[in-house]
Parts: C-alpha cells; structure tokens; sequence
C-alpha cells in the first residue's frame, strides 16, 4: 500500500508516497534503509495479542481485577449450581445442592426459558469477567518487574473457592473416577471392566455414557489413591467426590510450589510464567472446577523437571514416572529429563547410560506402585480407551467428518466412522514428527519449548481434544520467554474456555430455544461484561497523575 502523509495539501498526484519527514535531499526515492525506519502498519490482532515488554516500573495494585475475577467465578458457580444447567452434570445425592430434578421418565429435567437464560448469562457473563480480569493481570505482571508469585497465589485462591463450593461443573470425569474407585476398593480390577459391573448400586449411576463399560486409561498411582479415597469415605458418594476435588486442588498447589523455581532456573520471571501457567482460567475452570486428575500429572511434571534442574536427576526421573503414572503423557517429561541431561558437557553416546537409567528407575517405580496398590500393569491394554470418544472439537474427527462429506458429495459412500480411525492415526503420526522436530531442535530451543511443543502437538493432533488436555503444554510453555508463545497461549485458553464450558451443543439446541428477545437481552448481558470498566493502579507518578493499565498491551 503506498503510504499518504495526512498533512499533505494538494491534488492526489501531488502528494508523497513516502511518510512525511522521509524525502531524500536528491528527491529520489529513498534507500532501502532509509525505507527500514518507517512506520510500519500494524495488525490489530498482533497488538491485541502481543506480549508486554517489562519496563522497569513497579506491578500495580490488582484488587479491582482480582474482584471482578471473583465475581466471574461466583457467576459461573451460581450457574452450575441452578437446577437444569448445560454447565454442570449432576447425579442424585452427589453434590450438598443443586440436586437435579426428576421428571416422570425418569430422566433428569433440564432448564428451560427464564431459568436457562439466567444459567447462560451468568455462566457466560462469569467467564468473561474471570477472563478479563486473567488478562489485566497477566499484562501487568508480564509489563512489571519482581511480581512475587505468592501474590498471584492468593488471587488464584480466592477465584477458586466459588468454583470449590459449587458442583462438579464442565465435564462428569469426576463421577467416573468415583465409580472407579468403588471398583478398586472391592478389588475389581477397572483395567478389564467399566463400572457397570458394580451393578445397581449408587456408584454404578454415577459413570455416564461412554464410560459405563469402559475399562480405566489411568496409570497404577491414580488408580491406588482412587480406591484408598473410596475407602477413607467409607464408600459415601458426597465424600468422595470432595476428597476427588481436592486432589485435584493438591495437584494445583504442586505446580504452584515449583513452577517458579523451574522458571527461574531457565532465567524466566517466575511472576510472568505463574501467571500465564498457573492463573490461568483453563486451570481454573477444569483442573479445580471439574476435578480432573490431570491436575496431579501436571503438578508431578512441574515437580520432576524442577528437581532435575537443581541437580536431581533420578529424583526428577521418579517423579516424572509418578507422573506418567497419573497419565501416559507425564512420561514425555522422564525423555526429556533423561536426554537434556547435561546436554553440551556430553555426547550423544555418553548420555546413553543416562537414558537406560532413567528406563530403569521409571519401571521400577511403576513396578512399586502397581505392587502397593495390587492393581497390576493393566493400564497398558487401556491406553487408548478415551480415543474412541467422539469429540467435534476435535482436528482428526472435523478431519475426518469433512472428507466424509466430500465423498458423499462426489457419490462416494464413506463414513464417518470408517474414516476416523485413519484420521487418528495420521494425527498421531503428524504428532510425533512434530515431537521429534522439537527434540532435535532441543539444543537451540530449550526443554520447555521443546517439551510444551510435544504435549500440545500430542493434544491438537490426538484422538481426543479436550479442553484440559491443552494445560499439558501451557504450564510448561509458560517458562518460555517469547512473546510468540505467549500470543498463543493467550489465544488458546479464550478460545477454549468458551468452548469447553458447555461444548458445541449448546449454540445449537439450548440458545436457540431461548427465543429472540431472551437472546438479544443474553447478547447484551455478555457485552455489559465485555466492555465493563477494569484496569490495573499504579502509584502516583511525580507528576501527580495516576497510573494505570488497560487490559490489552499497548503499541509499542
């Protein structure tokens, strides 16, 4: 585009082309250094995203954000809570209220008219208010200098009370791992039959859908810890499901602990990275609000590579191996740890030995686990039990359900069914080049970018996308300092976070039978918290005038 300077009086053809103040003394066009100094159009979007350079000032005062935060979240619980809501899968008798209602069928009610407007507007209306409040934060801590990460801690735990009074909200994960639990307390192995086993029992109602007859996919320590908390409930469905949350919650705090460290140790504000790990609403919605034991993966992992920078190499091997012993993925970090070991002091071969140590202390530790707990090495037939859940939101299934119907458009019978399998295991393969890439790039772009890459290719490209699944990567991509990474962390949780809390169904069946005037007063409600007044102050500055930060970045 040929750039006008907007002072310039005159015809069109008269005016420069060049910025003002750019004419050479030759009036010739100017060099291609010359031409390097001007101002250069900027995309909204990369400015939008962009991350905050530190700039040497103080962090602010982040009271108003952390209460509008708080506010969100209360919102989100409220709306979890309502009988009927799209946010929240409720069983009788599993949560102190919000027992759902029975209609004669037998089937539970779900919320309608008035009642589902407010349940969607406070939960949509909560999430974006929790997200704005993540990014004014996130913004100045990233912008400041020495944010400790105990204050951000604090702010983390004040959003998640709300979120730990209200049901099991987002996903019915939890009533599975439950059920499961029964299963392991009455010595039923979970590695060879789902929970329907049990029978007509209340835990038995508990699994839902898929997962009724499906073996477990997790490894011995969960599985363990899943019985001995069934059994330290004495089989009550209520305490079980608490006790289920907080170790979610114990998991979160593992990561907290140790997260700074291993930021600090690759030369990363630990502020920053607390904040766009850990703050996070992703962690929030679906680690502390579901109760998902990707949780304790993830605090493990972050624990494990914590120690092997300090100098544990086999303690952090071992707790990465508990962390595999959570779920598969965890054991990504045990590679990791073993190949990056004194990466530059050794060669290729002399880090060998170094691997088959790791190998040896990974299976010693799952041997030790499964012999504790007496659930055996199972898990391993099990692996892939959570592939065939059929998730739209998922690469390979819109992969897959995209050529299907191009097929039938071109008279050619293919299913979707029959083409999912292919599409699994070309995102699979697709994955693993890309993990391989990053290993060999490992020299140059470091363990947590190259570790983040691998977990977040294996979650975008696997069988199954969930909306937890992403954290995987973004607390370990979180230590990196790029502005690049940070843009994608920051479009990722937005993106997901409004997608996962109810998934794709609700823009269909439940928005459209609120009816036009129901959704334009919904529309509005979510722009209200849009556009709601927050910032950031900032000290008096010698001039007198207060400081203070916007949400978004600004242009640099």
């Amino acid at each position: 585009m040929r750039w006008v300077a907007p002072t310039t009086i005159g015809k069109p053809e008269e005016r420069s082309p060049y910025p003002l103040g750019t004419e050479t003394s030759s009036g010739c066009s100017p060099s291609r250094d010359e031409r390097s100094q001007w101002p250069r159009l900027r995309n909204p979007w990369q400015r939008l995203m962009e991350a905050s350079r530190p700039d040497g000032r103080a962090a602010g005062s982040y009271v108003q954000p952390a209460l509008i935060g708080l506010v969100g979240t209360i919102l989100i619980a409220v709306a979890a809570a309502l009988p009927g809501s799209p946010f929240a899968y409720k069983v009788p008798g599993a949560w102190f209220f919000g027992v759902p209602t029975i209609d004669p069928s037998g089937t539970i009610a779900q919320a309608g008219g008035v009642l589902l407007f407010v349940e969607i507007a406070c939960g949509f209306g909560g999430l974006v208010l929790l997200i704005r409040a993540w990014l004014a934060i996130t913004k100045d801590v990233m912008g400041a200098t020495g944010v400790r990460p105990w204050r951000l801690a604090r702010i983390a735990g004040l959003w998640s009370v709300p979120l730990l009074v209200g049901p099991p909200m987002f996903s019915d994960d939890i009533y599975s791992y439950a059920a499961q639990g029964e299963m392991v307390s009455h010595h039923i192995s979970p590695y060879l039959y789902g929970p329907g086993v049990l029978g007509a029992t209340p835990f038995e109602s508990l699994a839902q859908g898929f997962w009724i007859n499906t073996p477990s996919p997790y490894g011995p320590l969960f599985t363990g810890v899943d019985g001995d908390i069934v059994r330290l409930a004495d089989h009550n469905i209520l305490v079980t499901l608490v006790l289920l949350r907080l170790l979610a919650v114990v998991g979160v705090v593992l990561a907290a602990l140790f997260l700074p460290s291993l930021a600090r140790s690759y030369g990363r504000d630990p502020g920053s990275a607390f904040a766009l790990g850990l703050l996070n609403p992703l962690v929030l919605l679906f680690l502390v609000g579901s109760g998902h034991n990707d949780a304790l993966m993830i605090g493990l992992l972050v624990a494990g590579l914590a120690m092997a920078r300090k100098g544990h190499l086999y303690l952090g091997v071992a707790l990465c191996a508990c962390a595999g012993a959570i779920k598969a993925p965890g054991l990504i970090g045990v590679a990791a740890i073993a190949w990056t070991y004194g990466l530059g002091e050794s060669s290729t071969w002399r880090r060998i030995p170094i691997l088959a140590k790791s190998v040896v202390i990974t299976a010693t530790t799952f041997e030790l686990l499964s012999l504790l707990f007496g659930v055996g090495w199972g898990w391993l037939r099990t692996l892939g039990a959570s592939a065939d859940v059929t998730n739209w939101i998922t690469p390979s299934d819109l992969l897959a359900l995209a050529v299907s119907h191009i097929a039938n458009a071109a008279h050619i019978g293919l299913s979707t069914g029959s083409l999912l399998g292919p599409a699994h295991l070309l995102g699979l393969g697709a994955a693993g080049v890309i993990g391989l890439w990053a290993f060999y790039r490992l020299p140059t772009i470091g363990l947590p970018r190259a570790l983040g890459i691998s977990l977040l290719a294996i979650v975008l490209l696997g069988p199954t996308l969930q909306p937890w699944y992403l954290v995987w990567g973004i607390a370990i991509l979180a230590v990196t300092d790029s502005a690049r990474i940070t843009s994608v962390i920051v479009v990722l949780t937005v993106a997901v976070s409004f997608l996962g809390v109810v998934g794709l169904g609700l823009f269909t069946s439940e928005l459209a039978s609120l009816g036009p005037p129901l959704l334009f007063l919904l529309i509005l409600v979510i722009a209200a918290s849009s556009i709601a007044p927050m910032k950031v102050t900032h000290a008096m500055t010698t001039s007198g005038v207060t400081e203070s930060c916007p949400i978004l970045p600004e242009p640099h």
